[in-house]
């Protein structure tokens, strides 16, 4: 060796050089360190672990409001169909009220002003006088409207029925 070097450095030169040693020391140890290595790798599954079921449950709770949302556009549109089918069901209702009145009024006329007012004859087997027939309609007028109320009830409550049927 030559002596062109000072002591000092020769000193720092050795200084580095057990620092690279215990560098490689520590590094060797660590490779025979079976346990720590275990561990580290324990803890990186674990965060992966972690990682991936935070992304499936954003996923899945995606899912469920997009699920949601469709299930409440369905349940309306289907809402709105009922109601114009109720509605329907309403007008068509009227109508035959309508219908029923008409034809009551034309056999009451029918009746009222024959030329045979104020005759008996038989009706339903129990012989009646014409004047009792038509006041008779008269105190039934109400019974078909209330007919026709039940029907449309009817209708309704088998639509609401197959509505909230569909939904479960």
């Amino acid at each position: 060796m030559s002596d062109t070097r000072s002591r000092d450095e020769v000193r720092q030169d050795i200084a580095e050089t057990r620092a690279e040693l215990a560098e490689t020391a520590s590094a060797l140890a660590a490779k025979a360190d079976v346990k720590a290595q275990v561990k580290n790798a324990a803890a990186e599954k674990k965060e992966k672990v972690r990682t991936a079921a935070a992304e499936k449950t954003e996923q899945v709770k995606q899912t469920a409001a997009e699920k949601t949302e469709q299930v409440k556009r369905v349940a309306a549109e289907k809402t709105e169909a009922v109601r114009e089918k109720a509605a329907q069901a309403k007008v068509a209702a009227t109508e035959s009220v309508s219908h029923v009145k008409q034809a009551a009024a034309e056999r009451k006329d029918a009746l009222v002003g024959s030329p045979q007012h104020g005759k008996h004859e038989l009706v339903n087997g129990a012989e009646i006088g014409r004047h009792e027939e038509a006041t008779s309609a008269k105190a039934r007028g109400p019974v078909p409207i209330a007919v026709v109320a039940a029907g449309v009830l009817a209708i309704v409550a088998a639509a609401v029925t197959l509505v909230r049927k569909r939904r479960s």
